[in-house]
């Protein structure tokens, strides 16, 4: 699993990834091609986590950076599981939240060139290739969403 292209050690594998949702509706971010890891393929927002950040605080800070949106523009905000996923390179630490916007709009930065917002049961649909761990961190945080692809 790579979030990114940044070189990792090995003491460097975790990561908040963000579900964010609107009116039963998942925030789909496509990666641009100016990403190492994934270009193209859709995701959820993700961040490193630096050794000693507080991951709901930090979750935050990936918020403002990939959609423009910040906490006013959140219902809520939920801490979800804490997964270790295995990946290519290792077995990365995964501190999940999930949110509920009040609205839909986002100003993406460069790091995606595309957002749709769908119910999860379409996520896979119009040839949208998702990350491979996304309906993991789905199955695990949203269990009353379906989670089977269209």
């Amino acid at each position: 699993m790579a979030f990114s292209g940044r070189r990792l050690g090995r003491s460097d594998r975790s990561v908040v990834a963000l579900l964010l949702l609107n009116q039963g509706e998942l925030c789909l971010l496509r990666r641009s091609s100016l990403v190492a890891s994934d270009p193209g393929r859709w995701h959820c927002i993700t961040g490193y986590l630096d050794s000693g950040d507080d991951p709901a605080e930090h979750v935050l800070v990936e918020l403002g950076e990939e959609t423009g949106l910040s906490r006013l523009d959140l219902a809520d905000l939920v801490a979800g599981p804490v997964l270790s996923l295995p990946g290519g390179d290792g077995v990365w630490t995964v501190h999940v939240f999930v949110a509920t916007a009040r609205h839909q709009r986002v100003r993406l930065n460069w790091e995606h060139e595309d957002v749709c917002w769908t119910p999860w049961s379409r996520a896979g649909e119009d040839g949208r290739e998702l990350v491979p761990w996304l309906p993991v961190l789905v199955a695990e945080s949203l269990p009353h969403m379906h989670v089977t692809m269209s």
